[in-house]
């Protein structure tokens, strides 16, 4: 069994039962069995703000203690480099538009050759008839007819081919446009690296770094406290197995030692912990806590078991666990113990309160 600081365990009396100054009488008593751990509070969302890229820390619109929102933005670094990247996909993304607007260049040049074509292609088409009309009555040659047959052919052919490459040259100016938009977009995706913003609603803890310093691509520059407030609590090995989500716990605050606060675990992390070297359990509050500090250290009692009216001696007569000695008695008296706390052990069997014990000697 463990031992547990006197001031988290639920109140017990403080009487001896002691019936002359070294017999003990075994007693009555109200007895908890319990779990001690320590931890300390934090925020369940609480996040660390980092850097999406190298540079040096420019700008700080936030300190400790500042409240922050979700896409605020709290840290700039430089980027010299990259505004002009931007500034290059921009004009890039400008110049493109101009290309596709109606009265472009290469559109308008298109435009008017294709009207040359059509003007052509109407003469053409008029030649034609009339020498459809004529040859019939042989008034024209036949090779005439057929010249301006071919003539009128081409001039089609040719308007054609010159409207296909204005809706080609439409097509590639329009994929342009969206190539330099997409560009533009990536540049100033990539400026927005050098702008860190908030994540969530919280507060600002701390600060790691100041304005001047270069900061490395994944390097935390503030921690943030968002959320409710949690408990974790640090758990050995051997009293894992005792614990379950729901049992009542006892907190006592570092920063106010003399009020103990009633909590429930809300979870039992699965696996252990190796660099706090214990498993990791989280309990929130029924009492109402007042107003919480992030990281406020703590210590607890996790309550596994209560016990009305048991038989009860002091821890200190229970000799190699479980042996008693009974006044009078030449030898050591084996009992069954039960729950067991830094005052008082339940006895289970082998006493009863009409048995009187001595203090075994001090070795």
């Amino acid at each position: 069994m463990k031992h547990y600081p006197l001031y988290l365990i639920l109140a017990l009396f403080l009487l001896t039962g002691c019936t002359g100054q070294n017999e003990i009488k075994p007693q009555r008593k109200d007895i908890v069995d319990a779990v001690f751990g320590s931890g300390h509070i934090e925020n369940r969302d609480q996040y660390a703000v980092t850097a999406n890229t190298d540079g040096y820390l420019k700008e700080s619109w936030v300190a400790e203690g500042d409240t922050v929102k979700p896409g605020e933005k709290l840290f700039r670094l430089t980027n010299d480099v990259q505004q002009t990247q931007v500034s290059n996909a921009l004009t890039n993304l400008q110049y493109a538009k101009s290309n596709v607007q109606p009265k472009a260049p290469q559109i308008e040049q298109l435009k008017t050759q294709i009207l040359q074509a059509q003007d052509k292609l109407s003469l053409d088409s008029t030649n034609y008839a009339r020498y459809s009309r004529l040859v019939k009555t042989q008034a024209v040659s036949t090779s005439d007819f057929d010249n301006a047959q071919l003539q009128y052919r081409s001039s089609s052919s040719s308007l054609k081919v010159l409207q296909h490459n204005l809706a080609d040259l439409q097509k590639q100016l329009n994929l342009s446009v969206e190539n330099a938009a997409a560009q533009y977009n990536i540049q100033q995706e990539n400026n927005n690296y050098y702008n860190i913003t908030g994540r969530a609603n919280g507060t600002i803890l701390s600060l790691a770094k100041k304005n001047g310093d270069y900061v490395k691509k994944g390097d935390i520059i503030a921690q943030v406290a968002a959320g409710q407030p949690v408990i974790k609590l640090y758990i050995a090995e051997d009293d894992i197995q005792r614990l379950k989500v729901g049992q009542q716990t006892l907190i006592s605050l570092n920063s106010n030692k003399d009020k103990v606060l009633k909590a429930k675990i809300t979870k039992i992390y699965p696996s252990f912990d190796s660099n706090e070297q214990a498993f990791i359990v989280e309990a929130e509050f029924i009492d109402n806590p007042g107003t919480l500090r992030n990281g406020t250290q703590l210590q607890c009692n996790i309550i596994v078991e209560e016990k009305k009216n048991v038989l009860v001696v002091p821890t200190y007569s229970i000799i190699n666990g479980d042996y008693v000695m009974l006044k009078d008695a030449k030898e050591k008296t084996q009992v069954k113990t039960g729950i067991r706390t830094l005052e008082w052990t339940e006895i289970l069997s082998g006493l009863s309160e009409k048995d009187v014990l001595v203090q075994p000697k001090q070795n």
